[in-house]
């Protein structure tokens, strides 16, 4: 999934925002060092999701001649939640 940076900006600070709201941190870090960490962390994990998806292409191109009969929308999931789970990816 593609995500602008202004939108993942607002993201964390929205994070944050409610983080610190709910006093569930107190940190000496400032909020800029806090939030580039945050930012740091969600496109790292949208970056592992398409490492899978593109696994997840890859496996079905090889199989793909073998079942025409079959969704490909579905098998592409189902591969998907199969790679993530043996990766301990949550989806």
């Amino acid at each position: 999934m593609k995500i602008k940076s202004e939108q993942l900006d607002r993201l964390a600070a929205q994070l944050l925002a409610g983080y610190r709201k709910k006093d569930l941190i107190a940190s000496k870090a400032s909020d800029v060092e806090l939030k580039a960490k945050i930012i740091e962390a969600i496109n790292r994990n949208f970056a592992e999701e398409e490492a899978i998806e593109d696994e997840a292409r890859k496996m079905l191109a090889s199989v793909a001649q073998a079942s025409k009969d079959m969704d490909p929308f579905k098998m592409f999931l189902l591969a998907k939640q199969k790679l993530a789970a043996k990766k301990g990816f949550i989806l």
